[in-house]
């Protein structure tokens, strides 16, 4: 039992390939010298794992069970056998995208009102129905992915702004503080003149008194 215990635990983290041993500081500056050399040379031996595989043929790939495209596009409702209900649009008509899309609830709500008639005269016919507003769900779930590049654009926009809200609102706390210690700086030295000027005076006293104590002495 302890011993499947330690496979299974091993097996949730497997080690990573043996390859990786060849990615020394050596082979990487070896592999940048052959890729700086106006003559090709074959690469041999293990510096082969240090060049990236190229991209398979084709305009799809399959991975993790699925099938990607190399080209980063939503696909058309044709190419993944849905039939289209609505015309095809070219960028920057978003009225027309607009238009089909009330169309298509419109659509949806009468498809809806059959299947209930339908429901309470025949219910073993209700299949087409299903079939009809599953199809007119589908053109609105894509109508509305078509909106996706406009979205995460909108998105990107409200975030940008924010940041430059919050950047504007600590540069005017900054700034607030800024005058808030010119002022204090600007008491400060005010308040020296002042004691500056009844030093002054002190002094201007205390030279008169001499003066006159002097002269004083100089009649006795």
């Amino acid at each position: 039992m302890s011993n499947e215990n330690e496979d299974l635990i091993s097996s949730l983290y497997p080690p990573p390939p043996p390859f990786y041993e060849f990615f020394t500081p050596e082979n990487v500056e070896l592999i940048e010298n052959l890729k700086n050399k106006e003559e090709e040379e074959e690469i041999k031996g293990e510096l082969k794992f240090l060049v990236p595989p190229k991209q398979p043929a084709g305009e799809q790939y399959r991975g993790y069970g699925n099938v990607w495209s190399f080209i980063d596009k939503l696909p058309d409702l044709k190419e993944t056998q849905w039939k289209q209900l609505y015309p095809d649009t070219e960028p920057g008509e978003e009225d027309n995208k607009i238009e089909q899309l009330h169309k298509l609830l419109n659509s949806l709500l009468l498809k809806f009102f059959e299947l209930i008639s339908i429901l309470t005269i025949n219910p073993t016919e209700y299949t087409n129905k299903i079939e009809d507003l599953n199809v007119i769900l589908i053109n609105i779930n894509h109508l509305l992915n078509t909106y996706r590049p406009h979205q995460s654009r909108e998105s990107l926009i409200m975030l940008l702004k924010k940041q430059i809200s919050i950047k504007q609102q600590e540069i005017q706390t900054i700034n607030n503080k800024n005058n808030e210690i010119k002022e204090k700086l600007k008491n400060l030295v005010n308040l020296d003149e002042i004691e500056m000027e009844e030093e002054e005076e002190v002094d201007e006293k205390e030279t008169i008194k001499n003066e006159i104590i002097d002269k004083l002495l100089i009649n006795i």
